[in-house]
């Protein structure tokens, strides 16, 4: 019978076609991650300091106008009738839940120190499996299922756990390696989606196509706050001189 199982060297040529492909988006999102965080402090240092100046202006010109006749007061924030309950961390008291009891279980008959067989002969997975149990007791004191799943997901997935070097050992530690790089690349693609739903990232995106266009939107808001800090300077200074005409 043919077995369905790849082979040995498929499995190689797969892992190591991941590990390339993780190894160029991470590149990828870490040049977005710092193009972003240019951009930031670009913002930050030529226009952050123009709206700190703009700001205080506005807020003398609202209250020229307000005495000067031309504006109504600005009405006081109205309290919710019926403020919402703040939610409440769980006690550590209260009782588990079935589901995380069962969690914990499941972690615990994988993971427990005392579970250890021959094969677990390294140091290493010796300190894995008490640093893991000892973390996955914190998150069952805390009432913490996600880090339970957590736990259990990386004990099952890391390639390094899996010792001897038997050709089905071999095989289960690059199908693990496989695993962990799929799921990286899945944590990629969200981490690229989050960033471009930024604020940051949706105005680099504005920037770039007015580039593309001719034109510099970055100056165009500078000196479009510019303009403000000018014109509210000429507007309280106008409602100044009216104020001591009537004075």
């Amino acid at each position: 019978m043919t077995s369905l199982q790849p082979a040995p060297d498929a499995t190689r040529e797969h892992v190591a076609s991941l590990e390339l492909t993780v190894a160029t988006r991470e590149t990828e999102l870490a040049a977005l991650k710092a193009q972003l965080h240019a951009l930031q402090t670009k913002y930050l240092d030529e226009i952050g300091p123009l709206y700190a100046e703009l700001i205080p202006i506005d807020e003398a010109v609202a209250e020229a106008e307000i005495a000067a006749g031309l504006r109504a007061p600005d009405e006081e924030p109205n309290e919710p009738t019926e403020p919402g309950e703040p939610r409440e961390p769980v006690p550590c008291g209260s009782l588990p839940s079935d589901n995380l009891k069962d969690l914990f279980r499941d972690v615990a008959r994988a993971v427990h120190p005392d579970l250890s067989s021959h094969h677990d002969v390294d140091e290493r997975t010796r300190y894995r499996r008490h640093s893991l149990m000892a973390e996955a007791n914190r998150a069952y004191a805390e009432r913490d299922e996600d880090r339970l799943r957590l736990i259990l997901r990386a004990w099952q997935h890391d390639p390094d756990l899996i010792v001897g070097d038997n050709p089905a050992a071999e095989e289960e530690r690059l199908n693990r390696r496989a695993s962990r790089l799929t799921t990286r690349l899945v944590e990629i693609d969200a981490e690229f989606a989050d960033l471009r739903r930024s604020a940051i990232s949706q105005l680099k995106q504005k920037i770039d196509d007015t580039r593309a266009q001719g034109w510099d939107l970055f100056a165009e808001m500078r000196r479009q706050v510019e303009r403000e800090i000018a014109m509210g300077r000429a507007t309280l200074a106008k409602l100044e001189r009216r104020a001591k005409r009537r004075g």
